[in-house]
């Protein structure tokens, strides 16, 4: 694996089964200006499916989200990933994480994990829309968030199913698993009493194009400003 530091705090990894980015930003808020880290990786659709199971987190939707049933985007109603990803020939997993430390200012840890999700989940969303108008194709950090609510809540059928969107996990992918396969990283999650180290989003863009994880850096840096 080579490994070089390219100008300000960018960093590149490749080797013959992957290739990573890994950018790091801040965004200014009104109390603090936050670090946080974008990772870029050109993923193997064949390596993913390995971590598929769509029967297994349809079940765990069913025993433990509200959004079952609820929303067009999520169980049971999400395809499959493999079918959903079969028309591209290139899909890039997109992993962005914060430290937690930097919310010490926030004294409800709770408010903690929304504050740092906020922050990630806004940019991941503005950055994929704009890559899908222009590449292809995206999955998003979530649910789709386009209707409030989704017309699937009062049996009708989707509004936008151009836009809709999907989550991984809505697809049957153990992100857990894709994280530490492909960032090598354990997902952490925020229980009661317990404040993770860091918070994630994790989500993807699939396209036909000729693009990079050098040209997908360069148009973040371009659309999501300090």
């Amino acid at each position: 694996m080579q490994t070089g530091k390219l100008g300000h705090s960018q960093y590149y990894y490749q080797s013959k089964h992957m290739e990573k980015l890994i950018l790091d930003a801040w965004a200014k808020t009104s109390t603090a200006d936050i670090q946080y880290s974008v990772e870029f990786c050109l993923a193997s659709s064949t390596e993913i499916s390995t971590y598929v199971d769509k029967e297994k987190f349809d079940k765990l939707c069913l025993n433990g989200c509200p959004n079952f049933k609820k929303k067009w985007s999520c169980p049971p109603y999400a395809p499959i990933f493999m079918n959903f990803i079969a028309n591209w020939n290139k899909l890039f997993t997109i992993y962005i994480h914060t430290n937690m430390s930097q919310f010490f200012y926030i004294k409800n840890d709770y408010l903690k994990i929304k504050a740092a999700n906020s922050i990630l989940k806004s940019r991941a969303d503005k950055f994929l829309r704009q890559m899908a108008v222009k590449y292809g194709s995206y999955i998003s950090t979530g649910s789709c968030r386009l209707c409030k609510p989704c017309k699937c809540k009062i049996g009708q059928a989707c509004a936008h199913p151009e836009l809709m969107t999907y989550s991984f996990e809505a697809m049957g992918v153990d992100v857990g698993e894709l994280v530490a396969g492909q960032f090598q990283k354990p997902l952490l999650w925020y229980k009661p009493h317990y404040l993770p180290e860091y918070t994630s989003v994790v989500c993807g863009l699939l396209t036909n194009d000729e693009i990079t994880v050098e040209g997908l850096q360069e148009e973040y840096l371009q659309h999501i400003k300090y």
